[in-house]
C-alpha cells in the first residue's frame, strides 16, 4: 500500500493494483478485535478494496481517515451552504436538519452525538435516541458525518457567510487528531517526488461541491417527509414485568441477538446456544442458591466470539437470560447475585474456536482471568462472563473483558424479540 497526497494505491492479495483519490472515495472501518481493524475503500467505479493485514496499521489507519476527512469535509460544508443535501447511507444532512429513516431532527434540537455499542445516537431534549439501526461501521465516511453533526448541533450557519460554521469541542479534537495527524502520516509515508504541504481541512478554501455530494434523487433542502409510522399500537414494555402478560418466547432466537458491537468497537458474533433447566447442572455455590430461591425454572444461554480473531486475542463471552415470575423477583435476585464468579459456569461451542475450553483437564476455562456483569430487564436477569480463548490471566486483560461482557448484556433479553433496546 502506498499513501499519496491525493490518494492511495493498493496491491491486493490476488495481485490486483488499484488506486483511489481521497476526494472521490468512501471509507468504511470495521473494528474486528482489540488489535485489528479492516478498512473498505469504494469510489463507485472500480471494485471495492478491503485493506487488511498491512504493517503499521496504527499509522495508515489514521492517515486514511485523516486524508478522507480533509478532502470531503470542505465539500460537504460547501454543499450545505449552497442549500444541498449531503447523504451518508441511510442518513443525510441538510442546512436545516439531520435526516434519519424515522424523521428529521432539526440541528437546534440536537444537544450531543455519540456512538455506543456501534450505533449512532443523538441527545434530543435530554434524551438519547438512536438515529438509525445501521452500525457506524456501515455508514460511509462516518467521520465526516460525525464532524458535521458536531459543527451544526444546537447552531445554524451564519447568514451569508462562507465560513460561518461553529466547530464543537469534539469535532475540533477529531479534526486536529485525524486531519492534521493523519496528513502528517501521509506526508511521512509519501513516495519520493510527491509534492509536500497538504493544508488541513479547517484551513482549506471551500471548493465547489463534487457530484458525490449530491444524491441521485436529492431531497428538498427546506422540506422533508418522514416515512409514515405503522398504524398499529406501539409495544408497551410494561407487559414484560409479569409472566402472565409477557408473550416473549423463551427461546434463543427471541432472547439472544445474532451479534453485537462493544463500546470499544469490537464486533462479536453468536457461536452457539442452549436451553437448560434452572438452576443448571453446571452452576454451583452462591449462584445456584439464589436462582433456586427465586424459583427459576428455565434459562437460555449463548456464547459469542470476537469476529475474525485468532486464538491469541479472541475473546469469548457467555450470556445467560433467566426469566423469573415478575420484575420484583428479578430485581431481588439480581441485587444478590455476584457477577464474574465461576459459580455461573461456562459454555463452549461444540466445535471451532473456544470448543476446548470446557474440557475436564488442566487449562480449561476456570483457569483464565474472568470478568462479568449482571443486570435486570423487567422480569429477566441477564448475566455475562468473558475470558480470552488463550486463557490469559494478566490484569491487562480486564479493560477488554469488561468492555465485552458489559456490551453482551445488551445482546440478551426480551427486547431482542420486540425489536428494541432496554
Amino acid at each position: 500500500m502506498h499513501l499519496f497526497e491525493h490518494g492511495v494505491v493498493v496491491r491486493t492479495a490476488d495481485g490486483r493494483v488499484q488506486g483511489f483519490r481521497w476526494d472521490s472515495v468512501t471509507v468504511l472501518k470495521d473494528v474486528i478485535d482489540p488489535f485489528r481493524c479492516v478498512y473498505s475503500l469504494n469510489d463507485g467505479v472500480a471494485p471495492p478494496v478491503v485493506i487488511d493485514g498491512f504493517d503499521r496499521p496504527e499509522e495508515w489507519g489514521p492517515a486514511i481517515h485523516g486524508a478522507v476527512l480533509q478532502a470531503h469535509l470542505p465539500q460537504a460544508r460547501a454543499a450545505l451552504q449552497a442549500g444541498r443535501t449531503v447523504t451518508f447511507g441511510e442518513l443525510a444532512a441538510t442546512p436545516q436538519a439531520l435526516l434519519t429513516p424515522t424523521g428529521a431532527l432539526p440541528w437546534a434540537q440536537i444537544g450531543a452525538v455519540k456512538v455506543e455499542n456501534g450505533a449512532v445516537a443523538v441527545r434530543v431534549r435530554e434524551q438519547w435516541r438512536p438515529v438509525t439501526s445501521t452500525h457506524a461501521r456501515d455508514i460511509p465516511n462516518f467521520l465526516v458525518l460525525f464532524t458535521l453533526i458536531e459543527e451544526l448541533k444546537s447552531a445554524t450557519p451564519t447568514s451569508g457567510s462562507r465560513t460561518g460554521w461553529i466547530i464543537g469541542g469534539v469535532a475540533s479534537v477529531l479534526v486536529i487528531a485525524l486531519v492534521t495527524g493523519g496528513i502528517v502520516v501521509v506526508k511521512r509515508l509519501v513516495r519520493s517526488g510527491v509534492s509536500q504541504g497538504v493544508t488541513a481541512a479547517r484551513e482549506s478554501a471551500t471548493p465547489t461541491a463534487s457530484p458525490s455530494d449530491t444524491p441521485s434523487s436529492p431531497l428538498p433542502s427546506d422540506t422533508y417527509t418522514p416515512t409514515p409510522s405503522p398504524s398499529e399500537e406501539p409495544f408497551d414494555p410494561a407487559v414484560l414485568g409479569d409472566e402472565d402478560s409477557d408473550q416473549t418466547p423463551i427461546t434463543p432466537d427471541a432472547l439472544l441477538a445474532g451479534s453485537f458491537t462493544s463500546r470499544k468497537g469490537v464486533r462479536y458474533t453468536l457461536k452457539g446456544t442452549r436451553s437448560d433447566d434452572c438452576p443448571a447442572w453446571f452452576q454451583s455455590g452462591h449462584v445456584r442458591q439464589i436462582l433456586r430461591k427465586a424459583r427459576c425454572t428455565e434459562m437460555i444461554s449463548g456464547i459469542y466470539a470476537s469476529a475474525n480473531s485468532t486464538k491469541s486475542n479472541r475473546i469469548m463471552v457467555v450470556v445467560r437470560v433467566i426469566p423469573l415470575r415478575d420484575a420484583d423477583t428479578a430485581e431481588s435476585a439480581w441485587k444478590k447475585l455476584r457477577p464474574g464468579t465461576t459459580d455461573w459456569g461456562f459454555m463452549c461451542p461444540l466445535k471451532g474456536p473456544g470448543s476446548h475450553l470446557c474440557a475436564n483437564r488442566a487449562g480449561s476455562w476456570s483457569s483464565a482471568y474472568l470478568y462479568g456483569w449482571t443486570r435486570q430487564s423487567h422480569r429477566y436477569v441477564i448475566s455475562s462472563l468473558a475470558l480470552y480463548e488463550n486463557l490469559a490471566t494478566g490484569r491487562s486483560a480486564k479493560p477488554w473483558l469488561s468492555d465485552a461482557s458489559k456490551a453482551a448484556l445488551e445482546a440478551g433479553g426480551p427486547m431482542v424479540y420486540h425489536d428494541g433496546t432496554d
